[in-house]
């Protein structure tokens, strides 16, 4: 009987122990915000949210597919599109900066049930909601227009076009993209454009398969073409007491906590996110296929700017919202402009 129950106890153990494995390896999403406000469109919802980020709040802006969230209400997500002064007509009101999600979930796990964001509202007494499968689409771009901070892209899926948008990318006319997400505005307004698209599908990424005559584009043909692009456009000469972005990331734990000086070529330029700038630069170096670096300022610039900056370097800096970054340059001054 003791031999019994003593071998029932170790099954039982072991049970739990391989329990408690699998529970830990199932993947989890990378924030978990509590609802604090919520406004309602016709087609979308916006909630101004809370995400606690090493001990203290970070509250931002997200706009989904519409659902019917409560405040209060725990959700969680992995990532989004940013966007910067992004008007509603709807609500006739500007956003500073506001995160788009194509999903966000009541369950912690990814890939579990009650993706809520993306698929038909369920009504208020339902609490289970299945995910619906992921539709992987395959586009030719057809059409390319780039401002500053965005790429919108007309692409044709095989006899219907859409217009597409993501943060900016080097797209050409001619190119295969396959994506897998995507959220749809209606009668988006572009200020920089001065043009309204009666439908706008913003992505958080595009994968490039085809280059402009069909040929397949591996991963590392795709970034050595990058590389290449960058280094006729954005090569900076060597000048004594500059690092190079190349040296910096090579060796980035010898850099961590000091005081550097880079010069390079402003490719990207966001204003008053998170309360700060965001730069990003390239000098035409590179390392192990990196060549951009962020930084993080109070002045302003604009692309095509050559500068100098001078700032400390941190690594595996979290400022939450998203924003996570293995190596940035914070609170930089411009030394030249």
């Amino acid at each position: 009987m003791k031999r019994f129950i003593s071998c029932s106890a170790i099954i039982f153990l072991i049970q739990i122990c391989a329990y408690a494995q699998t529970s830990a390896t199932k993947p989890k999403y990378a924030h978990k915000v509590v609802v604090e406000e919520i406004l309602q469109t016709n087609n979308y919802t916006y909630l101004r949210v809370k995400e606690i980020v090493k001990g203290k709040d970070s509250i931002q802006w997200m706009a989904a597919p519409k659902f019917l969230p409560v405040i209060g209400d725990t959700y969680y997500y992995q990532s989004g599109l940013q966007m910067g002064e992004f008007k509603s007509k709807e609500l006739d009101r500007t956003f500073s900066a506001i995160l788009f999600l194509s999903e966000i979930s009541t369950n912690p796990e990814i890939g579990g049930t009650n993706m809520l964001a993306g698929i038909p509202i369920a009504p208020k007494d339902t609490t289970k909601v299945e995910a619906p499968p992921r539709i992987l689409h395959t586009v030719v771009i057809k059409e390319v227009i780039q401002t500053s901070g965005y790429s919108y892209l007309r692409a044709k899926e095989g006899d219907n076009e859409r217009w597409l948008a993501l943060v900016k990318i080097p797209a050409k006319v001619g190119q295969t993209y396959t994506y897998d997400d995507a959220s749809p505005m209606k009668d988006f307004a572009s200020k920089e454009l001065k043009r309204t698209f009666k439908e706008v599908f913003f992505l958080s990424s595009l994968k490039l398969v085809a280059d402009a005559n069909g040929k397949s584009i591996t991963d590392t043909q795709d970034q050595s073409q990058k590389k290449s692009n960058l280094k006729k456009e954005n090569k900076i000469p060597v000048v004594a007491g500059i690092t190079s972005i190349s040296k910096l990331l090579e060796n980035k734990k010898t850099y961590s906590g000091k005081v550097v000086t880079i010069k390079g070529k402003v490719t990207k330029f966001s204003s008053d996110i998170l309360t700060k700038n965001w730069i990003h630069i390239e000098d035409g170096t590179d390392f192990s296929g990196k060549y951009d670096l962020t930084v993080t300022i109070d002045q302003a610039v604009k692309v095509g700017d050559e500068i100098t900056v001078q700032g400390k370097i941190s690594l595996d800096k979290d400022f939450g919202s998203g924003y996570f970054f293995d190596i940035i340059m914070e609170d930089a001054t411009i030394q030249n402009k």
